[in-house]
C-alpha cells in the first residue's frame, strides 16, 4: 500500500451540475422557526424548487433555504430539487414535525481545539465563512459553536449571562450565521464555574470578570449532587466547581432564545440527571429548537434520562491528536468503563465521542499548528466517527485546510455512512490480538459493521498495529448471503463482488471503509 491514504479526490463544491447532500430525514418542532440550507454542489447560481413543503414552510429559490414556522405535526415527503447551466438534480427529503430533533448526527464545527480562550466574533465568522467557501457546508456541515470563554458578567432585564468584549453583538452574530444559512451554538454549564480558564487568565484576555456558568451561589447540598462527586472515569471533581443553589438556567435560555441560539454543549463532571432534566425541560419549552449536548461525564446507569431529554451524551476524556490517546479514549472505552451505549444509540440521540481533533490544531492566539496524527492515523479517526456514528464537529482552523483535510472531511460517501437514517449503531465484529512469538511485530486488528438503509452495511477495518497487515473477515459472521458488491468508501473504487469473505490490506494505525449490497 502506498505511504499516504488513498482518499479519492473532492470535487469542487462551486463548479459542474448540482448535486443534493446532506440526510435524507430532517426533524424540528411545530410553530418553532425552521432554518435548512439544502447542502448542494454545482456551479453557482443554482436554482433551487421544493415540491410537498410541510404548510408553514417555504423555499428561497435563490439560496436553497427552507424557511418559516411548520404549522401542524407530521412527515411530508419533500422533493427539492437544483438546477444550473449544467444540469438539473432531484432528491426526496423527509421533514418530520414534532417527531424529535437531529434525527441524524448533527455535523458543524466547534471552536475549542482551534482557537481555545482566545475566541472572538471575528474569528467566529471566518470559520463560518471558510465552512462555506471551502465547501464543508455544501455537504452538510451546519453548526458552528462557540466552546467556553464567551461568557461576562450577568445582567440585563434578566440578570442572564452575558457574552464579554470578545462578543459585542451575539444576536448579531447569530443573525449573520443564519444568513449563511448556517446554526448558532454556544456553551455552559451547571457550575457556578465553567471550564476554560482561570481567572487570573479571563482578566488577561479579555479585562474579565472571570468565567460564570448558570447557576451561582453556595454548593446545592441535594443528595444527587453529592453522589456524582466521584466520577468513574475522571475521579473526583474538583471541590471549587459545583452546581450552586441559585438556578440562572431558565434566564439563560430565554437570553439564548432571543439571540437565535440553536444548539447548547452543557459541560461538567458529575454529569447528574437533575441539572441535565431540568435545562432539558427548558430548552424543550423554549421558543427555539435547540440541540442539547451533554458532556463529559455521562454513565450508562442515567442513560433513560440522557436519551429522553438529550440528543447528544458523552462519558469519555477530551479527544487528543495523539496516536495512543486517540486508541484508548475511543477504541478501548468501553472496556475500561464496561459500559454498551449502542440500545441507547438512534434517530434523536447520540453517544458523542467528542469534537474531531483533526486538522490544523490550537498553538496560541493567533496560530494554529499542524496535526500531530500522521494520515492513516486522521483517517482512522474520521473512520471511527462515521462508521460509530457520532456527531461529526470540526474542531479545526478551517480556513488553512490543505487538499488532504477536504478529502477527509468532504467525501460525500463516507458522510452519507455518517448521516444514514436508519441510526443503526456500529457492533465490534472482530477482535484480533496476538504477540507472535516468533519475534514478529504484534498483531491487533479490529472490524466494525453497521445496517445501513437499502439493505446496504458499512464495514470498517481498523489495525493498532506497528505494520501493515491484512484482515480477512468471514462475511458470514455478519449475516451477509452470497456475493455482495462492495465499494471502498474512501477511494470510491468499486471492487466487484467478494464471495464469502472480505480480505483487505490496512496499513498500520490505519483504516479501510467499505459499503457492502
Amino acid at each position: 500500500m502506498s505511504d499516504r491514504p488513498d482518499l479519492a479526490p473532492v470535487t469542487s463544491w462551486n463548479q459542474g451540475a448540482p448535486a443534493i447532500n446532506g440526510p435524507d430525514v430532517v426533524g424540528a418542532s411545530r410553530g418553532k422557526p425552521f432554518l435548512y440550507a439544502v447542502p448542494t454542489t454545482g456551479e453557482r447560481p443554482l436554482t433551487f424548487s421544493a415540491e410537498g413543503l410541510p404548510p408553514g414552510l417555504r423555499l428561497d429559490a435563490a439560496t436553497g433555504h427552507i424557511v418559516g414556522g411548520a404549522e401542524q405535526e407530521g412527515e411530508w415527503r419533500v422533493l427539492v430539487a437544483a438546477s444550473n447551466g449544467h444540469g438539473h438534480a432531484v432528491r426526496e427529503l423527509e421533514i418530520a414535525i414534532g417527531k424529535g430533533l437531529a434525527l441524524t448526527p448533527p455535523m458543524g464545527w466547534n471552536s475549542w481545539n482551534a482557537w481555545r480562550r482566545w475566541v472572538d466574533a471575528d474569528k467566529v465568522k471566518q470559520a463560518a465563512e471558510a465552512l462555506v467557501s471551502q465547501g464543508l457546508a455544501a455537504r452538510g456541515y451546519a453548526y458552528v459553536n462557540i466552546d467556553s470563554c464567551w461568557q461576562g458578567a450577568r445582567g440585563g432585564p434578566r440578570n442572564a449571562l452575558r457574552p464579554n468584549r470578545k462578543f459585542p453583538d451575539m444576536k448579531g452574530l447569530a443573525h449573520f450565521l443564519h444568513g449563511l444559512g448556517l446554526k448558532f451554538g454556544l456553551y455552559s454549564t451547571p457550575w457556578t464555574k465553567p471550564w476554560g480558564c482561570s481567572d487570573a487568565e479571563a482578566i488577561a484576555e479579555w479585562g474579565g470578570p472571570p468565567l460564570m456558568g448558570s447557576t451561582s451561589g453556595e454548593r446545592d447540598e441535594d443528595p444527587i449532587y453529592n453522589s456524582m462527586r466521584n466520577s468513574l472515569v475522571f475521579g473526583f471533581v474538583p471541590h471549587d466547581r459545583y452546581v450552586g443553589r441559585t438556578k440562572h438556567e431558565a434566564d439563560d435560555v430565554a437570553e439564548w432564545a432571543e439571540w437565535g441560539v440553536d444548539m447548547l454543549k452543557y459541560d461538567w463532571l458529575g454529569t447528574d440527571p437533575l441539572s441535565t432534566e431540568r435545562m432539558g425541560r427548558l430548552l424543550r419549552d423554549s421558543p427555539r429548537d435547540v440541540i442539547f449536548s451533554i458532556c463529559t461525564d455521562a454513565r450508562l446507569k442515567h442513560a433513560e434520562t440522557y436519551t429522553r431529554w438529550c440528543h447528544m451524551f458523552r462519558g469519555i476524556h477530551d479527544t487528543a491528536d495523539e496516536w495512543p490517546w486517540l486508541v484508548r479514549n475511543h477504541f478501548h472505552a468501553d472496556e475500561v468503563t464496561n459500559e454498551d451505549w449502542r440500545p441507547h444509540i438512534g434517530p434523536g440521540h447520540w453517544y458523542d465521542l467528542d469534537i474531531l481533533a483533526l486538522g490544523p490544531q490550537f498553538q496560541d492566539q493567533t496560530s494554529t499548528r499542524p496535526n500531530r496524527l500522521t494520515e492513516h492515523e486522521q483517517v482512522a479517526h474520521m473512520t471511527l466517527w462515521a462508521i460509530y456514528p457520532s456527531p461529526l464537529i470540526l474542531s479545526c482552523d478551517v480556513t488553512k485546510l490543505r487538499d488532504f483535510e477536504l478529502r477527509l472531511f468532504a467525501n460525500e460517501e463516507v458522510l452519507a455512512i455518517n448521516q444514514d437514517r436508519l441510526g443503526r449503531p456500529a457492533l465490534r465484529v472482530f477482535d484480533l490480538g496476538e504477540t507472535p512469538r516468533d519475534g514478529r511485530p504484534p498483531r491487533r486488528l479490529r472490524a466494525y459493521a453497521r445496517e445501513l438503509s437499502g439493505g446496504k452495511l458499512a464495514v470498517a477495518l481498523f489495525n493498532f498495529g506497528p505494520e501493515e497487515d491484512s484482515l480477512d473477515l468471514d462475511l458470514g459472521l455478519l449475516g451477509v448471503p452470497g456475493a455482495p458488491r462492495v465499494r471502498d468508501a474512501w477511494a470510491r473504487h468499486d471492487m466487484g463482488r467478494r464471495e464469502g469473505r472480505l480480505v483487505a490490506r490496512v496499513p498500520s494505525h490505519g483504516a479501510r471503509l467499505f459499503v457492502l449490497t
